[in-house]
């Protein structure tokens, strides 16, 4: 049985909820189908599974890939391709609040000619709103920002290029605990580099790698921010997970990376995490028989449960 008997889904992306709610989690079916489900309020009981229709009608049909983040205000904003890879969002009207209807395809004029692969954003802090990465099918990562917290986005530019002019597979981002920025990506070659904002609201620094403070070769990426600061997940080519995290805020100062199996976790394919909006983090795994795990945070403390339901 799947965690909150969740239907069998390929592709996932959480945020963390502001208000009265905790986080928010949604998946994509092989049919390219949505589905959702939320944490009436912070770290606590789940509502039940919702279909395509949680956002409101005129919903993109087969969706083929998704990210979501909160922005400056509290409240969340979801992006999808379909199945064209075309580019759509929803937002909420209000944090926690419901959600203003579908804009697409083609969010913040997007060229017809540009395709995306894969998607991230994070919430950014210093007055701004949001920042948005996706992955052209040319494997280069291009990018949008929000210029406040609630305000319109910037025109799409090319992300800066790491030395060794990487083609990007995987991206994730996440905010550090001190309202500053990080994002890592994959290359083709599965290495991990990473990059973060120098100062709150400000640039983004120069890219770390090949293989980030020795990451192993991996297959997928998830970040969020924990209790410390930013967490980041990994599947490596066995399909087992790996993690490191900050051990202070918007510092240099980490972990390392986890060896074995992290917290035993199942030997999964798909990942995705968020904050539960009370200071703790829960993840989701999905294992190499399509089944969907988690496992969370719990206060006080945020140490981290047991995987429900268990590992086989």
């Amino acid at each position: 049985m799947a965690w909150q008997n969740a239907p069998t889904l390929n592709k996932l992306t959480a945020s963390r909820q502001g208000g009265n709610r905790g986080a928010q989690l949604w998946g994509v079916d092989y049919k390219g189908t949505v589905y959702t489900i939320y944490q009436k309020t912070p770290g606590g009981e789940w509502s039940g599974w919702s279909g395509p229709d949680w956002g409101g009608p005129g919903y993109p049909k087969q969706v083929y890939e998704l990210a979501a983040a909160q922005q400056g205000s509290g409240g969340v904003q979801i992006w999808v391709l379909d199945g064209k890879r075309q580019l759509w969002t929803n937002r909420q009207t209000q944090p926690g609040g419901g959600w203003e209807g579908w804009r697409g395809p083609g969010w913040n004029s997007m060229p017809g000619s540009l395709k995306f692969t894969k998607l991230t954003a994070t919430r950014l802090a210093g007055g701004q709103g949001a920042q948005f990465w996706g992955i052209t099918d040319n494997g280069i990562l291009t990018s949008c920002s929000q210029i406040a917290p609630t305000g319109s986005w910037s025109p799409w530019t090319d992300f800066k290029p790491t030395p060794e002019k990487s083609q990007w597979i995987e991206v994730t981002a996440a905010q550090q605990g001190d309202g500053k920025g990080a994002m890592w990506g994959l290359d083709t070659k599965r290495q991990l580099w990473g990059t973060g904002q120098a100062s709150v609201g400000g640039a983004w620094g120069a890219w770390n790698g090949p293989n980030w403070l020795g990451a192993p070769k991996l297959r997928n990426i998830a970040a969020a921010e924990g209790p410390n600061g930013a967490i980041i997940w990994g599947q490596d080519e066995d399909y087992r997970m790996v993690a490191n995290f900050q051990v202070k805020p918007g510092t240099n100062e980490w972990s390392g990376w986890s060896s074995g199996d992290w917290h035993d976790a199942p030997l999964s394919y798909e990942l995705t995490a968020a904050g539960q909006n009370n200071g703790c983090v829960q993840l989701w795994a999905i294992d190499l028989t399509g089944v969907l795990h988690s496992i969370a945070q719990t206060p006080p403390g945020c140490a981290w449960g047991t995987w429900q339901p268990p590992r086989r």
